[in-house]
């Protein structure tokens, strides 16, 4: 194309426009080529996605045909020998591999160091008051310094509900934390940590 406009006005104008419009062609069969290639290979992991029983990968490539945009959390990843996954469960196998090593790191501190270290001690009344039942006054204190606006867990109940329900919500999470302090048995969905993945748009996904 650049040797085409740069030879307009000349003699060798017809060649290098002929010469242009040749590659445009071929080109343009080179794509469509491609593009026939791509929806065999997408219409193939459909397939196997559905023989696979792994309906959420089928339906996530379904939605790429419609046009829909991809979730970050359907992106393909690389295990760790860099091969790339797109089964849903092997992304959560992945993942779980992942954060586990994230956050399981061995400890590399002698543990008769750690033995060495005197227990804190505190007065008698000290331990009388921290060993006494969470009164609904500090229920309500505890409610009242918590920041507004964030985001909420797996129940979907924020702080901002929960300050809105005043007095009887506060009674309520009292009976709550009795409850707990008394049979010493903690609620399931409260040690249950949600990890988000956030894709920065730079490096490896």
């Amino acid at each position: 194309f650049l040797d085409w406009q740069n030879f307009r006005g000349t003699s060798l104008e017809a060649k290098y426009r002929k010469s242009y419009c040749l590659l445009r062609n071929l080109a343009k069969k080179k794509i469509e080529a491609r593009q026939v290639e791509y929806w065999d290979e997408l219409s193939m992991e459909i397939e196997n996605a559905i023989k696979q029983h792994d309906p959420a990968t089928a339906y996530e490539m379904i939605r790429r045909l419609r046009g829909g945009r991809a979730k970050i959390e359907n992106f393909p990843i690389f295990d760790k020998q860099g091969c790339l996954l797109t089964n849903s469960k092997e992304r959560l196998n992945r993942w779980k591999d992942y954060f586990n090593d994230l956050l399981n790191v061995p400890s590399i501190v002698d543990q008769t160091t750690i033995q060495q270290i005197p227990p804190a001690t505190i007065t008698t009344s000290e331990q009388r008051r921290q060993d006494k039942t969470p009164t609904l006054r500090e229920v309500q204190c505890a409610i009242k310094q918590m920041k507004n606006g964030k985001a909420p867990g797996n129940d979907g109940i924020s702080i901002d509900v929960i300050k809105t329900g005043g007095l009887p919500m506060a009674k309520w999470l009292h009976e709550i934390f009795v409850d707990i302090w008394e049979n010493e048995i903690m609620i399931k969905d409260w040690t249950t940590a949600i990890l988000i993945r956030l894709y920065k748009n730079k490096g490896d996904k």
